[in-house]
């Protein structure tokens, strides 16, 4: 009769030792979901940003859909001039009709700087 006990009560430990392992899988698995939900909502509005820089130095050699990108880039503090058209760094080319830039072309930099190195301007010309 004492046998039957001690199997019934290690039986029931086990059980409770499974209930809490099972919970505690849920748990995860619920903060691991709000996590990722809150990445998807945090980086949503990047998605549809297109992110330009200029190259490193050495590299003079862009295309024009390469130009129109940093033309439309919102976070540029230079003016770029192209063919002799400047594109100010005050107005907003988000909305940008790249027709006059050959988007096939190769185009060369000519960087314009301050006294103190400070880049003010791009200049590019058609190769």
């Amino acid at each position: 009769m004492g046998s039957n006990a001690r199997s019934f009560m290690i039986l029931s430990a086990i059980f409770l030792l499974f209930l809490a392992a099972a919970t505690h899988a849920v748990t995860v698995v619920s903060t691991v979901n709000d996590g990722t939900e809150l990445a998807y909502k945090l980086n949503a509005d990047n998605d549809r940003q297109v992110k330009a820089t200029i190259a490193t130095p050495g590299e003079e050699i862009y295309s024009g859909a390469m130009i129109v990108n940093l033309i439309r880039t919102e976070e540029r503090d230079i003016d770029i001039e192209v063919g002799g058209v400047l594109y100010s760094r005050l107005d907003n080319y988000t909305s940008f009709n790249p027709t006059a830039i050959n988007l096939n072309q190769k185009y060369k930099a000519t960087y314009n700087r301050d006294e103190s190195g400070y880049l003010l301007q791009v200049s590019f010309t058609s190769l």
